[in-house]
């Protein structure tokens, strides 16, 4: 195969004496191709017997600036804490500074501003560019349409930690953007100062000092070979032109001339050539028809499955060059963990399986065991300042010492056992724990200024900084089997190929153009855009398959990151050129729903069941095949991964923030009833900084699944619930309320007429005293995030003895009166019990928030106990003898029912 760092190989050899190879430096994007044309040049020099020489250094662009820069680099994460410290100090004595860790999310987005501006402009234009900035924010404010407004409502959105009040988080942002420059200014000079600098900077210093005595030492005699560049900034061009000019650089650019199925992936590449020049290399090796196979399948994880087979059918003989693309980083355990050994036919031995893509600590174990950490709060106050002996404390937990047999200080390879990648993972993921953890301990040690450093703070700045890191897999990058990214991939060419995820929103992937920078004026002043990272990844696809021998292209019909269902824009263009021949095909694969399909819906024997939840029950009356599936199969649904919240996930961040608040602000125990006065509500709901506090304690409970800054427009769903919520408490409190229990697991057995024994049970949002002195019942409150109608919420709120356990619309009313139930066989406060349904989505004092049964509203449970346990013990009795799981009526199905398949119907239209 004639690949492309074959052709460089050879032409370097004509243009460049093998002595002269010590004094070259071959500059790649990635490291990974620097090392394939460092073992081509090898190649070649065995082939034509030369003499031995010292091999070129290989560096990727970013190394090479980094060498040649005065500066050194600082860590991200500290420079943040600059940018914070800036922050405090131009406006001491603002009462309404943001605290650091919602300043980090903001800090982050201006460091990358900060670099694409000195990657792309002097300093002389800086002061100026940031009077337009400035200038053009205000006019956006007024005159601009709506397209530009919602960039930028995204940004101030996703930027915020949680966004509570939109006026607030608006106000601070307003007043961070009119600082810009003077933090900019500040933070350049501190680092300056010390030597030190962000990546932008040290870029710019490159081109600053180039006539430095310093850097001419460095590059004297050298010559610089740049190999399959693609998009440059304006700083990196100005380099290579430098050199260029200074007749020490070469330019090898890897493009298809005259592709027509996209005009734009191989712009960039041929407007460098034009500038800088380019080596002759031949590109008559272009096929004028590329053969490419396509295969839809049902979802991510056949994909993930076929992998194995797909490699068995393609990889024949040794020296075949097969590449396997996961194109959706989030796929790369799920292909790895289905990767058996590949062995060729009459070979003992497996091949060797090379992986180079990054995996997210994030889903490591030692990732787990450091949250649970930071998150037991028998650790003390969240709140109170903590000492760096605590880092120490936790690094002893997760890394315990333990004795181990002297080893030799010198193993030898050929007989000690490889460790395998998951030994490997372990070890990086540690020691990436361990650095972060260090970074800690030097913050707490010097301090934030006149900023306490709390547990709250380094929990949130440990979570965040681990969830930015991703952890490179390296290996063998000649071996014949390589499994990476698109990134990956760049300047390498394979025999056989095949691309998983090959789907809209991850290939091209799907850019926020978030950036506190107008986006036409970073246009203006050729700044990167999110239309050139589009174009990058064009350049990076169509590259990739123009040189393969052969593509497969996999992507799933169920729905992708885009929240659309179906193939890249790519996929469609390569369907109507004359320069792909796309043969499309489908994987039939046997999966589980399909064998669940032949259950019988008759069962020999009745189940047995010893536990039953009020959610169990309700899906009992509601549809007894779906109650079938889920609570006897263990069938469960998948979780549906839209960018909205579910109703119940909504639920659940309500009933923690509203827990974090009585908890928190009121000391509430759950062991003595707190009284609570409509005065103090009232300064909870009114104050955003403490509504923020208990949203982000609800986020860190609910684990990392959850990003506060992906969900801004729910945070502020979620903070109006509340707020509706402790309005309504703040009414009950003039009349009188007490907070007893919060989110209280309580449950009853049910004695049946045959003996049998039921638990049933579950979690009550609140138990609460309310009334005058004499008046008191206690209130059994269930919070309720789902859809509210004024239409239906009579039908909600009532039922009467015929259609309590019969009707699907009555669950409300099922689940509070079990609740009710529960709560009565603990009490021992002899107060009449009430149950409530708080619908929150609602102005919580304009609505009625009892229950009625037979019209009568219920004050006191115990006079309706007898009967309704009755109608109760008659229902789990029914459950209990079926052997008969029907379906429901078709017109009651509901639109969401994850068992359509399985039951044959389809999905209601809206």
């Amino acid at each position: 195969m004639n690949s492309f760092l074959q052709q460089v190989a050879h032409s370097l050899m004509k243009q460049i004496e093998w002595k002269q190879l010590s004094n070259t430096t071959l500059v790649l994007p990635s490291h990974r191709a620097g090392l394939v044309l460092k073992n081509e040049l090898l190649r070649l020099q065995k082939e034509r017997h030369a003499q031995a020489v010292w091999a070129p250094d290989v560096k990727t662009l970013t190394q090479l600036q980094n060498d040649l820069s005065p500066l050194y680099e600082e860590d991200e994460l500290f420079t943040i804490v600059r940018l914070y410290r800036h922050y405090r100090q131009l406006n001491a004595g603002d009462p309404d500074l943001m605290p650091l860790d919602m300043f980090y999310g903001w800090g982050r987005q201006m460091l990358a501003d900060f670099t694409n501006i000195d990657a792309s402009m002097t300093a002389a234009e800086v002061p100026n560019f940031f009077e337009n900035t400035i200038a053009a924010h205000e006019l956006e404010q007024w005159q601009l349409d709506e397209e530009v407004r919602e960039r930028l409502s995204a940004l101030i959105n996703s930027s915020s930690a949680a966004t509570v009040s939109g006026d607030s988080i608006r106000a601070q942002y307003e007043h961070l953007w009119q600082q810009l420059y003077e933090l900019y200014t500040a933070l350049q000079a501190e680092l300056r100062a010390e030597q030190k600098g962000y990546a932008g900077l040290r870029q710019r210093a490159v081109i600053e000092e180039r006539e430095s005595e310093a850097l001419q030492t460095k590059i004297a005699g050298r010559t610089y070979v740049f190999v399959g560049f693609n998009y440059l900034l304006p700083v990196e061009r100005e380099l290579m032109l430098r050199l260029r000019d200074a007749g020490q650089a070469k330019f090898y650019w890897d493009y298809v001339p005259n592709f027509e199925t996209n005009e734009k992936a191989f712009s960039f590449a041929q407007l460098n050539a034009g500038i800088l020049g380019a080596e002759a290399l031949d590109r008559s090796a272009a096929k004028e028809s590329i053969p490419v196979t396509l295969i839809s399948c049902v979802s991510r994880e056949a994909q993930a499955q076929y992998v194995h087979r797909w490699l068995q059918e393609n990889y024949t003989a040794k020296g075949q060059k097969v590449g396997v693309v996961i194109c959706d980083e989030t796929m790369l355990e799920s292909v790895i963990y289905t990767l058996p050994p590949i062995r060729l036919e009459g070979e003992e031995e497996t091949e060797p399986i090379n992986i180079t893509k990054g995996f997210p600590l994030r889903n490591t174990a030692v990732y787990a065991r450091t949250l649970a950490w930071l998150n037991d709060r028998q650790r003390g106050d969240a709140n109170a300042p903590v000492s760096p002996d605590l880092i120490g404390e936790l690094l002893n937990e997760l890394f315990p010492v333990k004795e181990v047999e002297e080893q030799p200080l010198i193993s030898n390879p050929l007989t000690s056992n490889p460790l395998s990648w998951k030994e490997l993972l372990i070890l990086e993921s540690e020691y990436q724990v361990r650095t972060i953890a260090n970074k800690m301990r030097k913050l707490i040690t010097d301090g934030l200024g006149d900023v306490p450093f709390t547990l709250k703070l380094l929990r949130l700045l440990m979570r965040r900084t681990m969830e930015s890191v991703t952890m490179p897999f390296h290996g063998e990058p000649v071996t014949d089997i390589q499994v990476m990214g698109v990134l990956e991939t760049r300047l390498l060419d394979f025999d056989k190929l095949l691309l998983l995820n090959v789907e809209e929103g991850v290939i091209p992937q799907k850019q926020q153009d978030l950036s506190f920078i107008p986006f036409y004026l970073r246009k203006a002043y050729h700044m990167q855009t999110s239309d050139e990272k589009a174009t990058i990844y064009a350049y990076n696809f169509f590259r990739l398959l123009s040189r393969a021998g052969q593509s497969t292209l996999m992507y799933a019909t169920a729905e992708t990151a885009e929240g659309g269902k179906g193939q890249s824009r790519f996929i469609m263009q390569m369907s109507y050129s004359p320069e792909f021949n796309v043969v499309k095909c489908s994987l039939e694969e046997p999966s589980a729903l399909a064998a669940v399909t032949a259950l019988p819906v008759v069962t020999e024997q009745p189940i047995t069941l010893e536990k039953l939840s009020p959610s169990g029950l309700n899906t009992f009356i509601s549809c007894p095949r779906s109650f079938y599936l889920q609570y006897v199969q263990k069938i469960h649904p998948l979780e549906d991964e839209d960018a909205l919240f579910e109703s119940n996930t909504l639920g659940s961040f309500v009933h923690l923030s509203m827990e974090y608040i009585y908890r928190h602000y009121f000391h509430c125990d759950g062991v003595h009833p707190v009284r609570v006065l409509p005065d103090e509500i009232e300064a909870i709901r009114t104050d955003d900084a403490k509504l923020q506090e208990a949203l982000m304690a609800a986020y860190e409970s609910m684990g990392e699944a959850f990003v506060p800054a992906h969900h801004a427009g729910e945070n502020v769903i979620i903070t109006g619930y509340v707020q509706n919520i402790l309005e309504r408490d703040r009414e009950d409190a003039k009349v009188g309320l007490q907070i007893w229990q919060l989110e209280k697991h309580v449950s009853f057995r049910l004695t049946l007429s045959d003996g049998k024994q039921v638990e049933v049970g579950g979690t009550i949002d609140r138990l609460d005293i309310y009334g005058a002195p004499g008046e008191e019942r206690l209130r059994v409150v269930d919070y309720k995030s789902g859809n509210y109608s004024d239409t239906t919420h009579a039908k909600k709120m009532s039922a009467a003895w015929e259609e309590m356990m019969e009707d699907a619309d009555k669950g409300y009313v099922r689940q509070t009166l079990i609740y009710s139930h529960a709560a009565r066989q603990h009490d021992r406060s002899g107060l009449p019990i009430e149950p409530n349904l708080f619908f929150c989505r609602k102005k919580l004092t304009d609505i009625v928030t009892t229950i009625d049964v037979e019209n009568e509203t219920v004050h006191d449970y115990a006079a309706i106990e007898e009967k309704f346990i009755e109608t109760l013990k008659a229902k789990v009795q029914q459950i209990l003898s079926t052997t008969e799981w029907a379906m429901c009526d078709e017109d009651k199905c509901p639109s969401f029912c994850p068992f359509f398949e399985l039951c044959g119907r389809q999905p209601k239209e809206f």
